[in-house]
């Protein structure tokens, strides 16, 4: 496989999101308690998520899981295999000589400014996932999945309103 030219291509790709993947499933009750204080809940992360737990189940601590994959799924994909793919062409434009940092530093801005714009929907739908159930039941959006938060979102806000 190392010789196959379709793997050697997507190899960046496929690392960066699935790294990103695995990162998200241990990270998500971190960043649901992070949100949760973000959007006003009080106490030290620790009582935030007895509290999660407590009122809605450890379940509850990845809620918007699927939005947390998606975004890493097109983010982190996107990010990472850019940046190879930009590095890459700037040593060849270099005679193949190490990039001075500044070149460096302009890969990883255009990649991370590129993956933002691919992920910023699936963030969107995470955060508004995540934020669902600390609003009043009567303004809830009770999304099913990521599928359905992006297809609603879409349909109230147009597509504008994924960014």
């Amino acid at each position: 496989m190392p010789d196959n030219a379709v793997w050697k291509a997507v190899k960046p790709y496929v690392n960066g999101g699935a790294s990103g993947m695995m990162a998200t499933c241990i990270i998500q009750p971190i960043d649901m308690v992070k949100v949760r204080l973000q959007l006003g809940a009080t106490g030290s992360p620790i009582t935030v998520a007895k509290d999660i737990i407590a009122k809605d189940g450890f379940g509850s601590l990845y809620k918007g899981l699927s939005a947390g994959l998606l975004r890493q799924a097109t983010y982190t994909t996107a990010r990472l295999g850019i940046f190879q793919e930009i590095t890459a062409y700037a040593k060849k434009a270099n005679n193949g000589q190490n990039l001075p940092l500044w070149q460096k530093a302009a890969c990883g801005l255009t990649a991370g400014g590129l993956g933002a714009l691919v992920g910023t929907p699936a963030d969107l739908t995470l955060i508004r996932m995540q934020a669902d159930s600390t609003l009043p039941m009567e303004q809830r959006r009770n999304y099913k999945g990521v599928g359905d938060a992006m297809l609603r979102i879409v349909r109230e806000d147009g597509i504008a309103g994924l960014f």
